[in-house]
């Protein structure tokens, strides 16, 4: 006679033993495999604010005048005196940490009774749901100072983890990922702090520091030859960085004996063909029309680096929550 059919109690759950012969041992559950983990961006290096605090604190009280004007006429009505607030700060994804100085800063500045607990370090990677810090102080400050902190923190940390993203594209291949002036006017020293933070290499401050040769000015001038004679008659020694938008260029550019040639809107499988050329007579840096989805094929192809406009110029404000309580 053949054994009644075991039923299921639910997913990894013990069969049922009625009907079994006497003295077997029921059924082990049957494992399942937990999910795979979602990758998580690497931590990196904690990077050095290499700007002095007397700029940031410029830009903070813009902000916050900007944001209060002449108070906060919802909160001093609601909560005067001494009532006091106790914030969390909550990542609501994951990410790369950068400017939480700065988020603590604002605080400080509106009132230095107020005390900052961090719970996490610039350059952090960070989790869904992970606490990052606690505010506690007067309700009027804490409530005058979150939106400002927060506008700042959201943004540089947005542009770290976009950062992440793009570095962790091209690991394990030489490439590094440069950032552009593609910035907001009057955060590029933040925004760059923040793209170092992700992983990243800030080269190109402002227009002073370097010999950068762009396509608008191939446009109007007389060719390349012209424009690096005239180049090297008025900075001696300096490092040229062309742009060139096709091999003829390239080879000009090269004959010229350029320092860097910054490729603009070549595919891969052009970038391949002037890296044979090349033969490392010249660093190569690939310029316009990279996204995540191709910023491997040109690490792999050999470049040196990839400058990527999105890190600041269009990147999504990273998700944070700031929870207040009494």
């Amino acid at each position: 006679m053949p054994f009644p059919r075991p039923t299921i109690l639910g997913l990894g759950s013990p069969w049922r033993t009625a009907g079994r012969p006497p003295g077997m041992p029921p059924r082990p559950a049957v494992p399942h495999p937990a999910p795979a983990p979602q990758p998580r961006p690497a931590a990196v290096p904690v990077v050095t604010m290499r700007f002095p605090m007397s700029a940031v604190d410029k830009l903070i009280k813009e902000a916050l005048a900007e944001d209060v004007g002449d108070g906060d006429l919802t909160t001093e009505s609601l909560f005067p005196g001494k009532v006091k607030a106790r914030g969390k700060l909550i990542a609501n994804e994951e990410g790369v940490l950068a400017g939480l100085p700065i988020f603590k800063r604002v605080f400080e500045l509106v009132d230095k009774s107020i005390s900052f607990e961090p719970r996490a370090t610039d350059g952090m990677a960070l989790a869904g749901g992970q606490l990052v810090a606690r505010v506690s102080g007067p309700a009027v400050s804490v409530l005058r100072a979150e939106r400002t902190a927060l506008n700042f923190l959201q943004h540089l940390s947005g542009i770290a983890s976009q950062t992440a993203k793009f570095a962790n594209a091209v690991k394990g291949t030489k490439t590094r990922i440069l950032d552009t002036r593609r910035t907001t006017p009057g955060l590029r020293f933040l925004e760059k702090y923040a793209v170092e933070v992700g992983g990243g290499v800030s080269l190109h401050k402002g227009l002073s520091d370097r010999l950068v040769v762009t396509e608008s000015h191939l446009a109007l001038s007389e060719g390349v030859p012209n424009i690096v004679r005239q180049l090297r008659k008025a900075h001696q020694g300096k490092r040229i960085e062309l742009t060139v938008t096709n091999m003829q260029e390239l080879d000009q550019a090269l004959t010229a004996k350029v320092n860097v040639l910054l490729l603009e809107n070549f595919p891969p499988g052009q970038v391949r063909q002037a890296i044979a050329l090349v033969q490392g007579r010249a660093k190569v840096e690939v310029t316009g029309k990279v996204g995540l989805d191709n910023a491997r094929a040109y690490a792999l192809a050999g470049v040196d680096y990839i400058s990527v406009s999105q890190l600041t110029q269009s990147v999504k404000a990273f998700d944070f929550s700031f929870r207040v309580a009494r």
